[in-house]
């Protein structure tokens, strides 16, 4: 039998000749290393490669989305589950998202946080669907809508775990990301946003960003916005839709409740937003055509 834990251990010399293929991100905000697509070449010494990035930047979170097939390696590397997404890749291999705390206290539960969700998730509070106020209009956004957007994002969000506060930014992850971003205007004037990080390879996307103006909420326009992103996603063939929302925001978590997303586990302590350092939910939904 191979021994996989010896290739995990692998002296520094063969280690520094390997190139990793995997898409990663870390930022000192979130002090926090995210492998968030494996490449089944960079298997198994993609563990001591974010394990050399936590260590070099004091990171105290190690955080990975990988196909259910590799998470026993990972479970030998000190790794634990917190969430997981059936059929994650092209409805057919789980996701599983693994995690490791280099730090006893970023791995302690928000227990306020937690109870609030709980008493949400065992007495949710439907509502009917209603038409969107006739004086909004929706539709995708384009490169040319990146500048005024930029004002939208700043005005709800204090800080952010990605550069959405750069105009250059959201045109290049339009271009090059596969990211797909959706806007609600009154008049001319864009007043809430969402965005779609879509992989078409893998027929799964993450719905995040939703940013709605203070001043336009209780309008549901959060809830529009996700319809109408499920609607054109479902008809370019993506099959999982997910994401990752705050746990300190109810509302959010209510919105994708109330749309038949299905909870899949809390991210402790996970990413860095509006400040400060919060725990997220996971929830997916199937595509129905």
């Amino acid at each position: 039998m191979k021994d996989m834990s010896a290739e995990i251990q692998m002296d520094t010399k063969q280690y520094k000749k390997m190139v990793i293929k995997s898409k990663i991100s870390h930022d000192a905000g979130s002090k926090r290393v995210y492998l968030m697509e494996l490449d089944a070449a960079d298997f198994p010494h993609i563990i001591p490669h974010i394990e050399k990035l936590a260590k070099e930047n004091g990171y105290t979170k190690l955080f990975a989305k990988i196909p259910a097939m590799y998470a026993p390696v990972f479970l030998l590397a000190g790794y634990v589950m917190e969430a997981a997404i059936p059929g994650f890749y092209n409805d057919e291999e789980d996701a599983f998202f693994m995690v490791r705390y280099t730090h006893p206290d970023r791995a302690k539960p928000e227990s306020e946080a937690l109870e609030v969700f709980q008493q949400m998730m065992v007495k949710p509070e439907r509502y009917a669907s209603s038409r969107m106020d006739e004086c909004y209009t929706l539709r995708p956004l384009i490169e040319e809508d990146a500048e005024r957007m930029v004002p939208v994002f700043k005005e709800v969000f204090e800080t952010y775990p990605f550069p959405i506060f750069d105009a250059s930014y959201l045109v290049h992850a339009m271009r090059n990301d596969e990211t797909r971003f959706f806007g609600v205007f009154q008049g001319e004037a864009l007043v809430a946003i969402s965005s779609a990080e879509c992989n078409g390879k893998l027929q799964n996307a993450e719905m995040t960003d939703f940013a709605v103006l203070p001043s336009h909420r209780g309008k549901r326009l959060a809830v529009h916005l996700l319809t109408f992103m499920e609607k054109q996603l479902t008809l370019d063939g993506f099959k999982t839709f997910y994401t990752i929302a705050r746990l300190h925001s109810p509302a959010m978590n209510k919105t994708f409740q109330n749309l038949e997303y299905r909870y899949a586990g809390t991210l402790t302590n996970n990413t860095q937003i509006s400040g400060k350092i919060e725990s997220m939910n996971v929830w997916y939904k199937k595509a129905v055509k």
